[in-house]
Protein backbone atom coordinates (compact mmCIF):
# COMPACT_ATOMS: atom_id res chain seq x y z
CA UNK A 1 0.00 0.00 0.00
CA UNK A 2 1.81 3.54 -1.32
CA UNK A 3 0.56 7.04 0.60
CA UNK A 4 -2.07 7.48 -1.67
CA UNK A 5 -3.90 4.49 -1.00
CA UNK A 6 -3.38 5.03 2.96
CA UNK A 7 -4.87 8.71 2.47
CA UNK A 8 -7.97 7.29 1.09
CA UNK A 9 -8.30 4.33 3.47
CA UNK A 10 -8.18 6.96 6.11
CA UNK A 11 -10.20 9.40 4.24
CA UNK A 12 -12.70 6.64 4.36
CA UNK A 13 -12.64 5.43 7.67
CA UNK A 14 -12.29 8.66 9.46
CA UNK A 15 -15.07 7.95 11.48
CA UNK A 16 -13.67 4.31 12.51
CA UNK A 17 -12.56 4.45 15.72
CA UNK A 18 -9.80 2.41 15.43
CA UNK A 19 -8.54 4.97 12.88
CA UNK A 20 -9.44 8.02 15.24
CA UNK A 21 -7.22 6.09 17.88
CA UNK A 22 -4.64 5.67 15.47
CA UNK A 23 -4.04 9.13 14.28
CA UNK A 24 -4.31 10.28 17.89
CA UNK A 25 -1.15 8.19 18.65
CA UNK A 26 0.33 10.11 15.85
CA UNK A 27 -0.15 13.63 17.27
CA UNK A 28 1.00 12.77 20.74
CA UNK A 29 3.45 15.53 22.33
CA UNK A 30 5.98 14.45 24.37
CA UNK A 31 9.26 16.61 26.73
CA UNK A 32 11.24 14.94 24.96
CA UNK A 33 9.98 16.15 21.41
CA UNK A 34 9.56 19.51 22.86
CA UNK A 35 12.95 20.00 23.86
CA UNK A 36 14.72 18.85 20.52
CA UNK A 37 12.22 21.30 18.51
CA UNK A 38 12.68 24.05 20.84
CA UNK A 39 16.51 23.90 20.95
CA UNK A 40 17.73 22.12 17.53
CA UNK A 41 14.72 23.61 15.02
CA UNK A 42 15.42 27.55 14.18
CA UNK A 43 12.11 27.51 13.89
CA UNK A 44 11.70 25.86 17.21
CA UNK A 45 14.26 28.36 18.64
CA UNK A 46 12.88 31.80 17.14
CA UNK A 47 9.02 30.80 18.42
CA UNK A 48 11.01 30.21 21.88
CA UNK A 49 12.80 33.49 21.93
CA UNK A 50 9.54 35.29 20.56
CA UNK A 51 7.94 33.98 23.56
CA UNK A 52 10.38 34.54 26.11
CA UNK A 53 10.21 38.60 25.18
CA UNK A 54 7.08 38.51 25.13
CA UNK A 55 6.65 37.67 29.11
CA UNK A 56 9.94 38.97 29.99
CA UNK A 57 8.01 42.47 28.67
CA UNK A 58 5.28 41.50 30.20
CA UNK A 59 6.45 41.02 33.06
CA UNK A 60 8.65 44.08 33.03
CA UNK A 61 5.59 46.32 32.81
CA UNK A 62 3.96 44.98 35.32
CA UNK A 63 7.35 45.73 37.59
CA UNK A 64 6.95 49.14 36.06
CA UNK A 65 3.60 49.71 37.35
CA UNK A 66 3.88 48.45 40.52
CA UNK A 67 7.22 49.64 41.85
CA UNK A 68 8.91 51.78 39.85
CA UNK A 69 7.04 55.06 41.10
CA UNK A 70 7.59 54.19 44.38
CA UNK A 71 11.55 53.68 43.80
CA UNK A 72 11.55 57.21 41.64
CA UNK A 73 9.76 59.00 44.79
CA UNK A 74 11.43 57.28 47.48
CA UNK A 75 14.87 58.42 45.20
CA UNK A 76 13.67 61.94 45.33
CA UNK A 77 12.99 62.30 48.56
CA UNK A 78 16.04 61.48 49.88
CA UNK A 79 17.73 63.91 47.52
CA UNK A 80 15.29 66.66 48.01
CA UNK A 81 14.07 66.07 51.65
CA UNK A 82 10.78 68.05 52.47
CA UNK A 83 10.22 70.57 54.49
CA UNK A 84 7.27 71.79 56.82
CA UNK A 85 6.81 75.72 57.41
CA UNK A 86 8.34 75.03 60.77
CA UNK A 87 11.51 73.63 59.41
CA UNK A 88 11.68 77.10 57.39
CA UNK A 89 10.81 79.55 59.96
CA UNK A 90 14.09 77.58 61.90
CA UNK A 91 16.14 78.05 59.09
CA UNK A 92 15.46 81.57 58.28
CA UNK A 93 15.56 82.53 62.15
CA UNK A 94 19.02 81.04 62.01
CA UNK A 95 19.85 82.89 58.76
CA UNK A 96 18.77 86.27 60.22
CA UNK A 97 20.81 85.65 63.96
CA UNK A 98 24.35 84.93 61.79
CA UNK A 99 23.49 88.33 59.69
CA UNK A 100 22.55 90.50 62.67
CA UNK A 101 25.94 88.38 64.55
CA UNK A 102 28.34 89.10 61.10
CA UNK A 103 26.75 93.15 61.16
CA UNK A 104 27.92 93.52 65.14
CA UNK A 105 30.78 92.13 64.47
CA UNK A 106 31.59 94.46 61.90
CA UNK A 107 30.41 97.48 63.23
CA UNK A 108 32.64 96.55 66.23
CA UNK A 109 35.86 95.84 63.72
CA UNK A 110 35.05 99.28 61.86
CA UNK A 111 35.14 100.82 65.28
CA UNK A 112 38.60 99.73 66.40
CA UNK A 113 39.99 100.32 62.66
CA UNK A 114 38.85 103.73 62.97
CA UNK A 115 40.54 104.52 66.36
CA UNK A 116 43.50 102.97 65.52
CA UNK A 117 43.67 104.77 61.63
CA UNK A 118 43.32 107.83 63.85
CA UNK A 119 45.59 107.16 66.30
CA UNK A 120 48.01 106.61 63.80
CA UNK A 121 46.79 109.84 61.55
CA UNK A 122 46.17 107.45 58.49
CA UNK A 123 43.35 108.67 55.82
CA UNK A 124 40.10 107.35 57.71
CA UNK A 125 38.77 107.52 54.04
CA UNK A 126 40.05 104.01 53.39
CA UNK A 127 39.63 102.40 56.55
CA UNK A 128 36.45 100.43 55.15
CA UNK A 129 38.66 98.61 52.51
CA UNK A 130 41.32 97.18 55.41
CA UNK A 131 38.03 95.61 57.41
CA UNK A 132 38.68 91.12 57.69
CA UNK A 133 36.61 88.81 58.67
CA UNK A 134 38.18 89.36 62.48
CA UNK A 135 39.75 91.79 64.78
CA UNK A 136 43.73 89.90 64.27
CA UNK A 137 43.46 90.19 60.32
CA UNK A 138 41.85 94.06 60.40
CA UNK A 139 45.00 95.12 62.49
CA UNK A 140 47.59 93.29 60.44
CA UNK A 141 45.76 95.24 57.38
CA UNK A 142 45.91 98.10 58.71
CA UNK A 143 49.86 97.97 59.14
CA UNK A 144 50.16 97.35 56.19
CA UNK A 145 48.01 100.65 55.03
CA UNK A 146 50.27 102.13 57.90
CA UNK A 147 53.45 101.10 55.68
CA UNK A 148 52.55 101.82 52.62
CA UNK A 149 51.25 104.97 53.50
CA UNK A 150 54.32 105.97 55.42
CA UNK A 151 56.55 105.01 52.76
CA UNK A 152 54.95 107.91 50.29
CA UNK A 153 54.67 110.46 52.35
CA UNK A 154 58.57 109.78 52.84
CA UNK A 155 58.64 109.96 49.41
CA UNK A 156 57.11 112.58 48.80
CA UNK A 157 59.23 114.84 51.67
CA UNK A 158 62.09 114.05 49.91
CA UNK A 159 61.21 114.73 46.69
CA UNK A 160 59.73 118.25 47.60
CA UNK A 161 63.38 118.34 49.95
CA UNK A 162 65.59 118.81 47.11
CA UNK A 163 63.74 121.76 45.72
CA UNK A 164 64.15 125.41 47.81
CA UNK A 165 61.80 126.37 49.99
CA UNK A 166 58.73 129.03 50.27
CA UNK A 167 56.99 130.85 52.73
CA UNK A 168 55.46 127.88 54.78
CA UNK A 169 52.46 127.58 57.17
CA UNK A 170 53.10 127.55 61.04
CA UNK A 171 52.58 123.74 62.41
CA UNK A 172 49.94 123.32 65.17
CA UNK A 173 52.04 124.20 67.93
CA UNK A 174 52.03 128.11 65.89
CA UNK A 175 55.37 127.84 65.23
CA UNK A 176 56.20 128.06 61.04
CA UNK A 177 57.17 124.95 59.04
CA UNK A 178 59.88 124.68 56.48
CA UNK A 179 60.99 122.03 54.51
CA UNK A 180 64.23 121.44 56.46
CA UNK A 181 61.81 121.54 59.78
CA UNK A 182 59.68 118.68 57.72
CA UNK A 183 63.12 116.91 56.90
CA UNK A 184 64.02 116.16 60.58
CA UNK A 185 60.46 115.34 61.38
CA UNK A 186 59.36 112.07 62.28
CA UNK A 187 56.82 109.89 60.82
CA UNK A 188 54.53 110.72 63.68
CA UNK A 189 55.02 114.49 63.52
CA UNK A 190 54.78 114.56 59.98
CA UNK A 191 51.52 112.54 60.42
CA UNK A 192 50.21 114.61 63.03
CA UNK A 193 51.03 117.69 60.85
CA UNK A 194 50.06 115.87 57.71
CA UNK A 195 47.47 118.79 56.57
CA UNK A 196 50.60 121.41 56.47
CA UNK A 197 52.99 119.45 55.33
CA UNK A 198 50.78 118.22 52.45
CA UNK A 199 50.11 121.97 51.55
CA UNK A 200 54.09 122.93 51.87
CA UNK A 201 54.63 119.92 49.52
CA UNK A 202 51.27 120.61 47.01
CA UNK A 203 52.51 124.49 46.83
CA UNK A 204 56.44 123.71 46.09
Amino acid sequence: MNIEEVKNFINDNKESEDVKTYLQDLNKVNVEGIEKYVTEDEEGKKWVDSIKDKHFNKALDTWKTNNLTKLIDDEVKKKFPSKDEKDIEVENLKVEIEKMKQEKIHEALTSKAIKIASDKSLPLNLVDFFIAQDEEATVNNLKVLEESFNKEVQKAVEKRLKNEGYNPPKDTSGNTLTLENIKNMSQAEINKNWDKVKEILKNK
